[in-house]
């Protein structure tokens, strides 16, 4: 009996150790470690098998540690073309082996655990620092194309970003992206998996969603911190002039009017002034202005030139399937020429249709069909009052409705918000 309960923890104890998960990035952190290690790791497919290499297995994997790590093989089998997909989520046992600086895991077994799983959230990548640690990560860019030719099975898109800093977008044939419209001078946001070639950082793209029209956020009296939806942003202001006041003005499209923010010197730094614009939702753009008062009582605003150019503006990304759908609370009269800005965002690749019904549910127009094709995945669209014949709607309630459909499993959400035309009072 003793013995059976020995053999019976032996077992336990075995299983327990079996089902230890590395997290990626401690192995990305410690390569020397971990290198020559048999370990287990899980994680959501990011590039799958035959995108970026059609003669190699060359499968990025990425788990919540916000790291990921390349599965590699010699050989591409018609089982892991058919496993290694990209949001396939996957236990994986295997090798940790690094060659020519790339950490890898090799002589692997998987199972796949579930499919249809998001892309995780990409790293932002700072161009002036060593990327270097991103290597096999998920990870994103922006620059202007400075330089664009092929070379050996695919081709380099070279950008910069404002202060210089280059990278190489890396696109291989066999990902049979399309490049028609991309050359030399286009704003890029490209999105990839970090790799290492002859020693430099380039980032790999597997998928046409991987590259889109990007922008600079070109706002240059400060920074604006780092965007992540639900969590406030905080801006900074500095200039070489002492003011004794500075109001920050901001809204969303759900505002009607600018709300206010005093920014404060900073604990380091008098001549810099900070404040915390409020948290907001993924698929949400922010507007915002500065107006400052030097002793002298004169104001100063920036932009300069507001409201003659757009306020500066920064992105809540959608990243998820989401009916998200902004507009302002008011009345609009579209019988003077005014029209009516409605936001509404889901992730990129989503299908949006956009329609306004009135007060008893009968259609009046289709305003958007389209699938989303932005790396923001939200979509500004100004609605003239008009119905589908192109006459303008009697004054009254209507429904703006917003579906949204997942091109890649058929679900659904919905969002719905009130409209009113009206007519200004005499």
């Amino acid at each position: 009996m003793k013995n059976t309960i020995i053999i019976i923890i032996f077992l336990a104890s075995g299983l327990l150790w079996a089902q230890i998960i590395t997290p990626i990035a401690n192995i990305q952190d410690s390569v020397s470690v971990y290198n020559g290690q048999n370990v287990n790791i899980e994680g959501v497919i990011t590039i799958g098998a035959g995108v970026s290499n059609d003669n190699l297995l060359n499968v990025f994997i990425q788990d919540s540690s916000g790291k990921g790590i390349m599965l590699f093989d010699y050989d591409i089998s018609s089982a892991y073309e058919a496993d290694l997909v990209r949001g396939n989520f996957l236990q994986v046992s295997g090798e940790v082996d690094e060659y020519n600086g790339v950490t890898e895991i090799k002589d692997f077994s998987y199972t796949v655990i579930s499919s249809g799983n998001s892309d995780p959230v990409a790293t932002i990548l700072d161009l002036g620092i060593n990327n270097d640690i991103f290597e096999g990560t998920l990870v994103q860019a922006t620059g202007t194309i400075y330089e664009m030719y092929y070379a050996g099975g695919g081709t380099n898109l070279n950008i910069e970003d404002e202060d210089g800093n280059q990278v190489t977008v890396r696109v291989w044939d066999s990902t049979d992206i399309n490049l028609d419209g991309y050359t030399e001078g286009y704003i890029l946001e490209a999105c990839g998996a970090g790799g290492i070639y002859n020693g430099d950082f380039q980032i790999l793209t597997g998928y046409q969603d991987h590259l889109s029209e990007g922008e600079f956020l070109n706002y240059p009296y400060g920074d604006i911190s780092e965007i992540i939806a639900g969590q406030p942003v905080n801006i900074t202001f500095s200039r070489p002039l002492e003011f004794d006041n500075v109001i920050l003005h901001w809204k969303t499209n759900s505002d009607i009017n600018f709300n206010l923010l005093e920014m404060i010197p900073t604990e380091n730094n008098e001549n810099i002034y900070e404040t915390d614009i409020p948290a907001q939702g993924e698929g949400t753009i922010v507007n915002f202005y500065i107006v400052a008062a030097d002793t002298t009582g004169t104001e100063f605003i920036f932009p300069e030139e507001y409201p003659d150019v757009p306020a500066y503006f920064y992105n809540y990304k959608a990243i998820s399937h989401c009916a998200v759908l902004n507009i302002p609370a008011r009345a609009f009269d579209p019988y003077s020429g005014e029209s009516f800005p409605i936001e509404f965002a889901s992730k990129n690749g989503d299908k949006a249709i956009l329609r306004i019904y009135n007060a008893e549910g009968k259609l009046m127009r289709t305003l958007v069909n389209t699938i989303i094709s932005n790396s923001t995945g939200i979509i500004m669209y100004d609605w003239n009052g008009k119905d589908r014949e192109n006459n303008l709607l009697p004054l009254g309630l209507y429904i703006c409705f917003l579906e949204v459909i997942d091109t890649a499993n058929g679900n659904k959400k919905t969002a719905k918000a009130p409209i009113v035309i009206g007519a200004p009072l005499k």
